[in-house]
């Protein structure tokens, strides 16, 4: 069992940047929980010196992912839960669709796990038992703010060429 920490690749040239966020500053992180409160669709707008690179993730102002992105994560997640953001460039007359994705949390630390004085991470286990049939998740700890996904969503995700994503393999005992 082979697990990823899924981000934005954040040296991505000439990104595209909203009119009201800063695409690279601070995040909020929903949860599936959480659902209830986030709107059903929501609206967002490109600012008008934006980049051109449009990546299938975003990490700020909250987790977005492409249509692609979010097709793949439905094959292998039956229950995921998914808000709709369309992203208007009004300079050039197109609509970009986004979904903001609201991740289950599990508690899947393996006893492996070890953690500095200060409480950063020094090197992260995650137990394969407390995983059991999820493809598609969010650590329960505030100190992990990636979605982490197995290798058949990796290959999924590359084959369909996707962009501005990074990938870090974690341990799986």
């Amino acid at each position: 069992m082979r697990f990823f920490m899924m981000q934005q690749d954040k040296k991505l040239p000439d990104i595209i940047q909203f009119r009201d966020f800063d695409i690279r500053g601070p995040r909020h992180i929903f949860y599936k929980e959480e659902a209830v409160t986030v709107n059903e669709h929501t609206m967002m707008y490109l600012a008008e010196k934006s980049g051109e690179t449009v990546p299938d993730i975003i990490q700020s102002p909250v987790h977005m992912i492409s249509d692609t992105v979010k097709k793949v994560f439905d094959m292998y997640e039956d229950d995921m839960v998914f808000r709709t953001i369309v992203i208007a460039d009004q300079k050039e007359d197109r609509m970009l669709k986004y979904h903001h994705l609201l991740l289950e949390r599990l508690d899947v630390f393996s006893g492996q796990t070890e953690f500095y004085p200060e409480g950063s991470c020094k090197r992260l286990v995650l137990d394969a038992q407390k995983i059991g049939e999820h493809k598609v998740f969010m650590l329960n700890d505030k100190r992990f703010s990636h979605p982490f996904v197995s290798l058949e969503v990796v290959e999924s995700l590359l084959r369909r060429q996707v962009m501005g994503i990074c990938f870090q393999e974690v341990e799986v005992i």
